[in-house]
């Protein structure tokens, strides 16, 4: 019973080494086409999917709900905590006039 469980367990690990080397190489042969900013929004969702695979099974998040909501949590709290700040930072700095400014 234990053979087969190592077993199953090793397949499902070279099918998500298999799946990491394919979004990989599928990243590289993209930035190749120099596509500009086009690209990156084609790269960048890629590169998220291989981080969450990565971080989803070989950093065992899978067997850790709380974990993995916990860190949803903050990572939504800093993702909007970031978007906002400029915006605070514009409507609430004080600001003194400089050569640039135009009256």
């Amino acid at each position: 019973m234990e053979d087969h469980s190592n077993s199953a367990d090793l397949k499902r690990d070279i099918l998500i080494y298999g799946a990491i080397v394919v979004l990989t190489v599928l990243i590289v042969l993209i930035s190749r086409f120099h596509l500009g900013v086009l690209g990156i929004f084609i790269i960048v969702p890629i590169a998220c999917t291989e981080a969450g695979v990565l971080a989803y099974f070989f950093m065992h998040l899978s067997a850790k709900q709380k974990t993995l909501h916990m860190l949803l949590l903050l990572t939504i709290v800093v993702f909007l905590s970031l978007l906002f700040w400029p915006v605070w930072d514009i409507l609430y700095s004080p600001r003194t006039p400089s050569a640039y400014t135009t009256n």
